[in-house]
């Protein structure tokens, strides 16, 4: 069978570039062929039609705007370009050069690793009678906040089988009117699953049909095949913290510096955000996908605010401590998705805050793997049924 996957794929994230690598390698697995839809310029011109389409006599619903969270998120996004920019031709040796090496190697990755079909917006509609089934997911290809909301990641232009392959919604808090259009999307879905159990209960009753929860694709494949998927990567054999932050809290380095002193270990920092590659801590060196699981492989103990940071520390059963990225009062909270698979898993007591400690340090991997392993069978079960 011939397939076509709509997912994230433009932004160089590692979580995601790996999170549709691991869908594709098992759909292939399978035995049905795979591409995965290039959502680059699809992204450019719908956004830019609804900037356009925007009236400001007309403000969008309460519920639909920007909230103050987001509209800060997104400033401060935008201006840390700026000092990075800076940094650079300031000592481009230190900060430009790794930076612009790790974009290198996530771009190599896509290139070298992935099936992608370019595509643009007025070649959609002619890709059903190319394809015998399409996949949507994972990551949070199917958020209700308004800013990301795009009506392409539910298969709005195929025609015939359409799957949903773990997608979250980002939130549990879903708007009436943003209900009402994610109805229509998926009336015609042969198959219906989300990442979240709160989303598949919200499904569930907003389309009135069964919604699987499934585990996010990079947990279809087990320690052997991620450990195949870095095998070209040396094993680091000096012992390490290995620390990925999406935020730069000071309470996390806090963490970080006080566990390295307990444990005796040298701080390893991925960066993700501008201010990471003024820290003394950071990895001054290209940071690809391949490179990226490699570093959770041979850590001696992980500190993380990512969701994919925690799954592949589960994944090569590494110690772990999980430090909360979002208020429980954040209206932008994305915590659902750490809730979920932590509750499915009984990885609650990772979960560290700036006030509040884990009790034990060090974990007991045996009744984590065997409920890992019965999410993972039901799971491929389901896309393996899917795609039949």
């Amino acid at each position: 069978m011939k397939t076509a996957t709509a997912t994230w794929i433009t932004y160089n994230n590692y979580g995601t570039l790996l999170q549709a690598y691991a869908l594709q390698k098992q759909v292939e697995l399978l035995g049905h062929e795979n591409v995965i839809l290039n959502d680059s310029q699809i992204l450019k011109d719908y956004f830019a039609a609804k900037r356009k389409s925007a009236s400001p006599a007309q403000p969008a619903p309460v519920s639909s705007r920007e909230t103050e969270a987001e509209r800060i998120k997104r400033i401060l996004g935008n201006l840390g370009a700026l000092p990075r920019r800076l940094l650079a031709r300031t000592d481009p040796e230190r900060y430009g050069a790794p930076y612009e090496d790790s974009q290198k190697a996530c771009l190599a990755f896509k290139q070298d690793s992935l099936n992608i079909l370019d595509v643009s917006p007025a070649e959609l509609s002619g890709l059903s009678v190319r394809f015998d089934a399409f996949l949507c997911g994972s990551d949070q290809v199917w958020s209700v906040f308004d800013s990301i909301f795009n009506p392409y990641y539910y298969l709005d232009f195929a025609r015939g089988k359409k799957i949903a392959y773990a997608p979250c919604l980002g939130t549990d808090k879903i708007p009436e009117e943003t209900a009402g259009k994610i109805r229509e999307l998926l009336l015609d879905f042969s198959a219906l699953s989300v990442r979240e159990n709160v989303s598949a209960r919200q499904l569930s009753e907003i389309t009135d049909r069964e919604v699987a929860w499934v585990c996010d694709p990079t947990l279809l494949h087990d320690r052997s095949f991620w450990t195949d998927f870095t095998e070209k990567i040396p094993v680091r054999k000096k012992k390490y913290l290995l620390c990925y932050f999406l935020e730069s809290k000071p309470w996390y380095f806090d963490r970080a510096k006080a566990l390295a002193k307990q444990l005796g270990l040298k701080i390893r920092l991925i960066p993700s955000r501008w201010e990471h590659l003024r820290s003394q801590y950071v990895i001054d060196e290209a940071v690809g996908p391949r490179e990226f699981v490699a570093l959770f492989r041979d850590a001696a103990y992980v500190l993380t605010d990512s969701y994919h940071g925690s799954i592949f520390s589960v994944i090569f059963e590494k110690d772990f401590q999980y430090l909360l990225r979002f208020a429980l009062d954040d209206p932008a909270s994305q915590n659902i998705r750490v809730q979920s698979l932590f509750g499915r898993l009984g990885l609650e007591e990772r979960v560290v805050t700036e006030h509040i400690d884990i009790g034990q340090l060090y974990m007991n991997y045996a009744p984590i793997q065997a409920e890992l392993v019965r999410f993972r069978a039901v799971s491929s079960d389901y896309l393996e049924q899917s795609l039949t």
